[in-house]
């Protein structure tokens, strides 16, 4: 469905921002556009630019997937609260402005969340990740993962069924579990069995 060129392709598996700016100059020249150009230098400012510290490289896509963790987590008591929240991390992604571009914005969109995940499961090889005993303990390479798809769970399909959103996050899950799913190999056999236990959880 978000098939695309081989250049492309690149572009978007990119993390670092200051290579993927680069690659969108060139391949904005040398490609043709398929009407989402715009759209792309919208949501690649919106990313990236810090408007009160010019110059100062900033990813506010991968803070929402941070956020969106903090907000499942209310989401069970606080119910509208947390539909405001993703909303606000909604607007922030430019996510409804992909519409104005037809299949082509919604394509857009898709690709760049999936890269603002994958940068964040990037981060997640990080000794930080994923510490116990109020931070002291570093877990092994298990938990690490386990907590991986905790995560890539809780701020899609978890969420989407604590606010009754499914739809809403349609393109969001998507895009956020592909990343997750390539970050992992063993990411589909994990991810079933967190799901299995998070539904007995809820019964």
């Amino acid at each position: 469905m978000y098939e695309q060129s081989a250049k492309w392709n690149l572009y978007y598996q990119e993390l670092n921002p200051g290579e993927r700016k680069r690659l969108y100059e060139e391949l904005k020249a040398s490609e043709p556009d398929d009407g989402a150009n715009a759209f792309r230098e919208r949501i690649f400012a919106a990313r990236h630019t810090d408007p009160a510290r010019p110059g100062h490289e900033v990813d506010t896509f991968l803070f929402q997937c941070v956020s969106l963790i903090q907000t499942y987590h209310i989401a069970n008591f606080f119910r509208r609260n947390a539909i405001g929240e993703v909303e606000k991390a909604f607007q922030i992604m430019l996510y409804d402005e992909a519409s104005q571009y037809g299949e082509a914005g919604e394509k857009a969109l898709y690709w760049e969340l999936r890269n603002a995940a994958a940068r964040y499961f990037k981060t997640c090889e990080t000794s930080g990740y994923n510490r116990s005993l109020f931070g002291l303990i570093q877990s092994g390479s298990e938990g690490r993962l386990d907590r991986m798809c905790r995560d890539a769970w809780q701020i899609t399909r978890g969420l989407a069924q604590r606010t009754g959103s499914e739809e809403r996050m349609r393109i969001w899950n998507q895009a956020v579990l592909d990343a997750y799913l390539q970050a992992d190999a063993n990411g589909a056999e994990r991810l079933k069995k967190y799901e299995e236990k998070s539904s007995k959880k809820a019964k």
